[in-house]
């Protein structure tokens, strides 16, 4: 047969898993690296320089995206997106200062200004550029809301932090052109889609609670206060969701039905984006963290994993999928936002 044929068989039995399964890709090295580095809490100089190398510097041959971005892996076929572009950026916000990092993060910025959509939320790869009719002709069996690239509460949250990173964070860095406005109108866009519950619904995680994260997160790294009314009500939503042993579990449910659909048990991953929404709002001293954390750290087993739990991410609202690095990542995290701000307090006094 065809070389390019016999390399692509090759390539498809050899990424195979035991259990008969296929990853939905098998290099996940820039999105991993951001993760840990947010989980740590800090990147030292090898992992920003590696990320500084990763940074896209050419038009994108297949969707023409200019440089400035990241995608989720060092290969060649990643595209830039607005998620690994935005947690690139704060890993070198989070690494040890230098000029190429303050060049990185610059051109980083600029590209994602010019990735917002009109209604002031950021999509994943491209602004919209048609309307929501064209989902008529979605041919796919399984992916919804695909045929434009819409904006989502996660991905505006993202880029929100990412911008104020830049303008802020980073050691000499300037205002990029137009960061302000962006900025703000990604708060708008985020305070529009706010439910009257306090929730938002997800798109790429396990539903409102993964949103509801990101939506705090951006709110307050736009400069809303954590005493807020918006904060608030999404923080009384988690209250109001936590189950009995301590933890917080919704199912895929959530996601099909567009209502909150509690797990039979609080699950470690969606317990941790709870976590990290309360602690950042300031809710560190509530009796709900406090039970919260007690959940993370009654269901690390020895060896200091978490034991394998219900999925939690989803693709493009209704392609339920597992990520490895979940259990790895998001508990670790949580605590270590926890006990950030209990030292903070603890020296505040």
């Amino acid at each position: 047969g065809h070389a390019v044929a016999s390399r692509g068989l090759e390539f498809i039995l050899a990424t195979q898993r035991d259990n008969g399964a296929w990853p939905i890709d098998v290099n996940l090295s820039v999105w991993n690296t951001t993760m840990a580095v947010a989980a740590l809490g800090s990147g030292d100089e090898a992992t920003r320089d590696w990320l500084i190398d990763r940074q896209q510097r050419k038009r994108h041959p297949y969707t023409h995206s200019p440089p400035g971005g990241w995608g989720w892996s060092h290969l060649p076929g990643s595209i830039g997106d607005a998620d690994d572009s935005s947690g690139a950026m704060l890993a070198l916000a989070a690494a040890p200062p230098s000029e190429e990092a303050v060049r990185a993060a610059l051109a980083g910025a600029e590209w994602l200004i010019g990735l917002q959509n009109r209604d002031g939320g950021w999509p994943t790869y491209e602004p919209a550029r048609a309307s929501a009719w064209l989902e008529k002709l979605n041919p796919a069996a399984v992916f919804g809301d695909i045929m434009i690239d819409y904006s989502y509460p996660e991905c505006t949250s993202a880029c929100i932090q990412a911008l104020t990173a830049a303008r802020g964070r980073l050691r000499g860095a300037k205002r990029p052109r137009q960061s302000d406005r962006a900025i703000a109108a990604g708060l708008d866009y985020l305070l529009a889609t706010q439910h009257e519950d306090g929730s938002w619904y997800g798109s790429w995680g396990i539903c409102f609670t993964y949103a509801t994260w990101f939506g705090v997160w951006g709110l307050l790294a736009g400069g809303i206060r954590a005493d807020a009314e918006p904060i608030q009500r999404a923080c009384r939503f988690l209250f109001d969701r936590q189950l009995p042993d301590g933890g917080w579990g919704e199912t895929m449910d959530s996601c099909r039905t567009e209502t909150y659909c509690h797990a039979e048990s609080g699950q470690a991953t969606m317990t941790s984006w709870a976590l990290l929404t309360l602690v950042r709002a300031g809710q560190t001293q509530s009796s709900a963290v406090q039970r919260g954390v007690e959940f993370l750290l009654a269901r690390q087993q020895d060896d200091g994993s978490w034991p394998a739990e219900n999925i939690a991410g989803v693709f493009n609202k209704t392609c339920a999928i597992h990520y490895d690095n979940y259990l790895k990542v998001f508990p670790l995290w949580a605590l270590g936002e926890y006990r950030r701000a209990q030292h903070a307090r603890t020296k505040g006094h």
